[in-house]
C-alpha cells in the first residue's frame, strides 16, 4: 500500500510499510507477534513471527510534544483483530495523568480506553473511528488501538509529550486490556476485569466532554503548537490558551 498522506506542511508517504518524510526514509520500531503474547486472549501456537504494526516516532517535534505514526498490519490473531500492546500514561507533578491525541490517516480503527477505580474494575469506552477522525485520550485512561480489518492497513497519527515512559505493565498482566475485539466485529470480555461502567462513543463525543476540538493534528500543531501545551500540562485541558 503506498500513499501520500500529506503534501504540506510536511510531505509524508507510506510506501509498503516503510514511512518517508520530506523524501527521506523514516526510522522504524517492529512489534513482532511473539512480543504480544502477553496481551492476546488465546495462547500462540504458531511457527511463523510476522510483523504486527509499526512505529515511526518523532516525525514532528516541536519543543517537548512529539508527532508519530503508527501502521497496523490487518493480520488476525487466533480471531482476534491486530492490535497495539497497550499502555497507560503516568501522572505529572500535581498528578493529573498525561493525555494523548489521536487521528485516523488510513483505514479505519477502534479504540479501547479504559480507566482503573479505586475498587480494582475498570471503566471502559469504546469507540470506533473513520479516516481523518480525531480522538482525545482523556488523562487516566490506558488504551490500545486496533484495526478491525483483515485487509486493509491502519495507518494512525498521535501527539504526545515527549517526557515519560509509558506504563504497560497492566496489561501484561491481565492478558490484554478490558475487551478483545474479534475479527468479525464481536466482543470478548477479558475475565481478569471486573467492567463497572462501559461507554460506547463517537469521537467527537469524547472530544466535546473535555471540550477539545481539533481537525486535523498535524496543520494545527504545526501552525499553533500552543494549543496543544496541555499534552505537557493536563491542567490546561478544556481552558481557553493564546495562540
Amino acid at each position: 500500500m503506498d500513499m501520500v498522506l500529506y503534501e504540506a506542511p510536511l510531505k509524508i508517504e507510506v510506501v509498503g510499510t516503510n514511512l518517508f518524510v520530506n523524501g527521506q526514509h523514516h526510522h522504524r520500531s517492529v512489534r513482532l507477534l511473539n512480543q504480544m503474547t502477553k496481551t492476546l486472549m488465546n495462547p500462540l501456537q504458531i511457527n511463523a513471527n510476522p510483523e504486527m504494526y509499526y512505529m515511526f516516532r518523532n516525525v514532528y517535534t516541536h519543543s517537548e510534544l512529539r508527532y508519530d505514526v503508527t501502521i497496523l498490519s490487518s493480520i488476525p490473531i487466533h480471531g482476534e483483530c491486530t492490535k497495539t500492546y497497550g499502555h497507560y500514561h503516568p501522572a505529572n507533578e500535581k498528578g493529573l495523568q498525561y493525555p494523548e491525541i489521536y487521528q485516523v490517516l488510513s483505514g479505519e480503527a477502534v479504540f479501547l480506553l479504559q480507566k482503573k477505580n479505586r475498587d480494582g474494575s475498570v471503566d471502559t469506552i469504546l469507540t470506533h473511528a473513520k479516516k481523518g477522525d480525531v480522538l482525545l485520550i482523556p488523562p487516566g485512561y490506558g488504551h490500545v488501538s486496533i484495526n478491525p480489518s483483515d485487509q486493509d492497513l491502519l495507518v494512525l497519527a498521535n501527539l504526545v509529550y515527549d517526557k515519560f515512559e509509558s506504563i504497560y505493565s497492566d496489561f501484561e498482566e491481565n492478558r490484554g486490556g478490558a475487551y478483545y475485539y474479534l475479527k468479525d466485529g464481536e466482543i470478548a470480555q477479558n475475565s481478569n476485569y471486573f467492567v463497572h461502567l462501559n461507554e460506547r462513543l463517537t469521537p467527537r463525543q469524547i472530544n466535546d466532554r473535555y471540550k477539545f476540538e481539533c481537525a486535523d493534528i498535524l496543520k494545527e500543531f504545526f501552525v499553533n503548537p500552543k494549543k496543544f501545551e496541555f499534552l505537557a500540562k493536563p491542567e490546561l485541558l478544556g481552558k481557553e490558551v493564546d495562540g
